[in-house]
């Protein structure tokens, strides 16, 4: 099948890294897949050009622009842009990612035939713009992530056969890949041997309970519970939401920040750790640092937020909590206590991820959405 993949986005954030993963699932299994992009700022780093580029995928030459925010002239210019590419490369259907590429291929698309699907990043709690609303009844489907998103659409008016759940994507190979060598996070943080070695990977902003997480770290200190925690990450209040209160509360012996980790180094950070927590979902409501941790065997402390309920089975592949600071800390209590269940936990979070976020998995659910979505159109069958 000969796809559209069009991203309003030129910077690599919140959905674009799961869109490219699945695109380039979809490439492997034998699609044509032709990936279009934001464009970008000249001399600006993290670019979706380039990340798509680096997993093999092929660049649609539409010449949109593609912004993330709508523009009437700009978008004017970019349906007109887009209608001409498909009018010359006559693909079977259109894989849109973001509302503003959403809505301009539902109007570059119009008459001609090809179908267009959405694949729907949100968690089912946020209420949807009222552009996302009129996008996804006017297209021919979404693949949801969550079931609390497929509910929250089939409210809208999306019949079942609109409608195909996935769990989110991830290429879990290629992270496995990059995380193969030695891992050396205990040695370069000086974290004890015998300390259960837990993870964060988070932006460190406001929003993000960072206070909760120190009051925890505090009560397991205290209550000489050998564990330790390593912030992977950075943030705008990165001083004032995190370095400053380990000072002050004295916890720079069980509290390490590596900064901002990428590539092979990101991974082998991730794959040292026997335990991960996230607090509250950032950009991206998929929540990709806990599923590459869960793909890396490491098992998850998550509270209820968003799709963390659905990513993490309690007492399974992780432990899911109230927020609260003793909460909090009894989990690591137990985890630290308890190793061997631990592992266990970090072993079936590895399976969950190859059955459920593994692109090829998700890729299947995409194709069977995309089957329905061209039977009966002459000439956009598979």
């Amino acid at each position: 099948m000969k796809l559209l993949w069009t991203i309003s986005n030129w910077k690599r954030t919140g959905p674009l890294e799961p869109s490219l993963d699945l695109a380039a699932a979809m490439g492997n299994g034998g699609h044509e897949v032709h990936v279009a992009v934001g464009r970008a700022p000249a001399g600006q780093p993290d670019r979706a050009d380039v990340a798509a580029e680096a997993r093999g995928l092929r660049l649609a030459a539409t010449g949109a622009t593609l912004a993330k925010h709508s523009a009437p002239l700009r978008n004017w210019r970019d349906v007109r842009r887009l209608r001409h590419w498909i009018a010359r490369e006559n693909p079977a259907a259109i894989v849109t990612t973001q509302r503003n590429d959403h809505v301009l291929a539902l109007r570059a698309a119009a008459g001609v035939g090809v179908p267009v699907v959405r694949l729907w990043f949100g968690d089912g709690l946020s209420e949807p713009d009222a552009r996302d609303r009129k996008a996804l009844v006017r297209g021919a489907g979404a693949l949801v992530l969550c079931e609390r998103a497929r509910e929250q659409l089939a409210g809208f008016g999306l019949g079942p056969a609109a409608l195909v759940q996935a769990a989110p994507p991830l290429d879990v190979e290629a992270l496995r890949a990059r995380a193969a060598g030695p891992a050396d996070l205990r040695a370069r943080a000086g974290v004890p041997a015998d300390h259960l070695l837990v993870g964060i990977v988070a932006r460190m902003q406001t929003h993000r309970r960072f206070e909760m997480l120190w009051d925890a770290v505090a009560a397991w200190k205290a209550a000489g519970v050998p564990a330790s925690l390593v912030a992977i990450g950075r943030g705008t209040h990165e001083e004032s939401v995190a370095r400053e209160p380990v000072r002050r509360m004295g916890l720079g012996d069980v509290v390490h920040f590596t900064g901002y980790l990428r590539g092979e180094a990101y991974a082998r950070a991730v794959a040292s750790l026997e335990a991960q927590i996230l607090l509250v979902p950032g950009s991206d409501p998929t929540c990709r640092a806990l599923r590459e941790g869960m793909a890396l065997g490491v098992p998850s402390l998550a509270t209820h937020r968003g799709m963390l309920p659905e990513l993490v089975t309690d007492g399974v592949t992780g432990i899911l909590v109230d927020e609260t600071a003793a909460i909090l800390a009894a989990a690591v209590t137990r985890m630290a206590s308890e190793r061997e269940q631990t592992r266990a936990m970090g072993v079936e979070a590895r399976a969950r991820a190859d059955a459920a976020f593994a692109t090829p998995v998700v890729a299947r659910s995409l194709e069977r959405l995309l089957e329905g979505a061209t039977r009966g159109v002459p000439g956009r069958t598979a």
